[in-house]
């Protein structure tokens, strides 16, 4: 049975918010108890709350059919982040593996963390608009990964723009001169952008 050579890539990308609040209570100090004058006390309780609320637009990204070693990527003003809470934000990026979707623990693609792809081992990268050059995008096994956008004001006038570019793995094996990927279908990944108060 002949194996496709190629596979179509689905990369969806999440938002991940950490939301703060902080509760400031004050009480006045008074020199004698309640209980032992006619004193009352006044306590006055204040909460500030900050959200965070980033959204993404278009939040995932269909490269279509992509062959070994093939790179796909869209116009670096591709994807549009805003900032509709209500406090500047720093955000953060990470990668992941790319599975197949059919049979996600059968086959998948390791995330580079190096820039080089090897078999079942591809490449994603981020450019933003106002730059010229491509940033990678690695796995973080904690934390929020590497820092993205710093500062990220609020509203769609301090929004930014992005693209992204992939790599595809090396072939899992040749055939008659053909390159070939083991399975076939849809492989698909997702890219995490979180935020916190700058």
């Amino acid at each position: 049975m002949m194996l496709p050579s190629k596979l179509a890539v689905h990369l969806d990308i999440q938002i991940t918010s950490i939301i703060l609040a902080i509760a400031l209570s004050v009480t006045p100090s008074l020199a004698v108890l309640a209980q032992e004058s006619d004193n009352e006390a006044i306590t006055i309780t204040m909460t500030t709350k900050a959200v965070i609320e980033i959204e993404l637009d278009p939040p995932n990204w269909e490269t279509g059919t992509i062959r070994p070693e093939e790179e796909k990527k869209t116009e670096k003003d591709h994807f549009t982040i805003i900032n509709n809470g209500n406090c500047e934000v720093d955000t953060y990026i990470k990668g992941g593996d790319a599975v197949w979707i059919d049979a996600p623990d059968t086959y998948k693609w390791e995330l580079s963390n190096d820039d080089s792809n090897g078999t079942q081992k591809y490449v994603l990268w981020y450019e933003q608009a106002n730059e010229t050059s491509y940033t990678p995008i690695k796995k973080a096994k904690n934390g929020f990964g590497d820092l993205f956008i710093p500062n990220l004001g609020i509203g769609e006038g301090s929004s930014r723009k992005f693209g992204l570019k992939l790599k595809a793995p090396l072939a899992d094996y040749a055939k008659d001169g053909i390159e070939y990927f083991y399975e076939g279908g849809e492989m698909e990944t997702i890219v995490t952008i979180s935020g916190v108060i700058a």
